[in-house]
């Protein structure tokens, strides 16, 4: 299924001076992205080190030291700043559009979700508090963030993940077919030939797009997905249902899931474990075992940024703490994984890290999978 660009009533209708000004921020986003961003760790070597060296009589050591010494380079400074324009571009150029269509795009997506034809579900929890690490910050710069729900029939957040994450991806190169589901697709084709899931759990599922990819994938598993906030799930379900697939979407914590034990063959998520602090992270490990059923599999899929050769590229690849309202990008890129999933429940000969290739081979991802051992298994 092509995941990116797909057209459905959910999406503003933009006129042709919104859609150059959009298509410029691509532009914009590739050129920094290409031809400066990637000259940042020769910066760092030819003006960052050696001022950082003048100014305190010794070498750059620890990654607070490259930090500041990055900082000592104007080039650097430059990329920086005009980085954190380009993202705000990105949430301008496409915020003008959603507000002025929102009208029609709630409608769309209040006739998706009410028809009688429907074929998934969406469960809002109205007693639901999202959780505040995430609620409270604008990820990615993205207004309002994740948990933004403006009236009982809102659906910002959603437009805003998937018009935004479009520019953002196009702006890196990604092709129009690029899914983060399709990679886990190739891992199960690779490392798990023979396992076919016929009920699947997405956490974290933002604006559905990986779940109504696997609802696609799996025409006859039944498919569930969630996340925090009701106007991105509001978003997500009518986006499944005018792509015509099944997805039950619930608002629900990932550390906290209300699935019984042993519910899932496969649970999945998609760029969540950067998204969240260390300790929900390794609630959210323990309690996907907990529901996936014996013989099942936990995959989490995420940015790439732990595959760093060195400390200077790695402090580099954290721009996004401080600047890009990515408040857990270091602590994920940090984290021993393999010891949370372990911590969490998984044995160590069930745990296995891989490093995919993206379907359009612009870029990899790091994936961490853990098998729950089948009934009868040797402990």
């Amino acid at each position: 299924m092509k995941v990116r660009d797909v057209q459905h009533p959910m999406l503003p209708e933009t006129t042709a001076e919104e859609q150059s000004r959009q298509r410029a921020v691509v532009s914009l986003r590739k050129i920094l992205n290409a031809r400066v961003r990637s000259a940042n760790v020769r910066r760092f070597e030819e003006e960052g080190a050696p001022a950082f060296a003048a100014r305190h009589g010794r070498q750059p050591q620890s990654p607070e030291d490259i930090e500041q010494a990055f900082f000592e380079s104007p080039g650097y400074r430059m990329w920086s700043a005009v980085n954190r324009s380009v993202q705000e571009m990105i949430w301008l150029s496409v915020g003008e559009p959603i507000f002025r269509d929102r009208a029609r795009m709630q409608a769309a997506a209040s006739a998706l979700a009410e028809s009688p034809a429907r074929l998934g579900a969406l469960k809002l929890d109205p007693a639901y508090d999202p959780s505040p690490e995430i609620a409270s910050v604008d990820v990615h710069l993205q207004p309002g963030g994740y948990a933004r729900d403006d009236s009982s029939e809102d659906i910002v957040a959603g437009a805003f993940y998937e018009t935004g994450g479009n520019i953002y991806s196009f702006g890196q190169g990604a092709g129009k077919s690029d899914s983060k589901a399709g990679v886990i697709f190739n891992l199960l084709r690779s490392d798990f030939p023979d396992f076919t899931p016929t009920r699947i759990l997405d956490l974290g599922c933002s604006a559905g797009a990986a779940s109504a990819a696997y609802a696609a994938e799996y025409p006859e598993a039944d498919v569930h997905a969630l996340d925090i906030g009701a106007g991105m799930l509001r978003y997500a379900h009518a986006r499944a249902e005018a792509l015509g697939v099944p997805v039950t979407f619930h608002q629900m914590d990932a550390a906290q899931l209300k699935f019984p034990d042993d519910s899932f063959d496969l649970i999945v998520s998609h760029n969540m474990l950067h998204e969240i602090s260390a300790e929900k992270r390794r609630q959210a490990m323990a309690e996907a075992l907990r529901v996936v059923r014996p013989g099942g599999l936990v995959i989490f899929q995420d940015v790439d940024t732990r595959f760093a050769p060195s400390d200077v590229h790695r402090v580099e690849k954290n721009w996004d703490t401080a600047f890009n309202g990515e408040i857990f990008w270091k602590t994920y890129g940090e984290a021993d994984l393999v010891a949370d999933m372990t911590a969490a429940g998984f044995a160590p000969a069930d745990i296995a890290e891989h490093n995919m290739e993206a379907v359009s081979n612009i870029n990899r991802w790091y994936v961490i999978s853990g098998r729950k051992p089948a009934l009868g298994d040797a402990a």
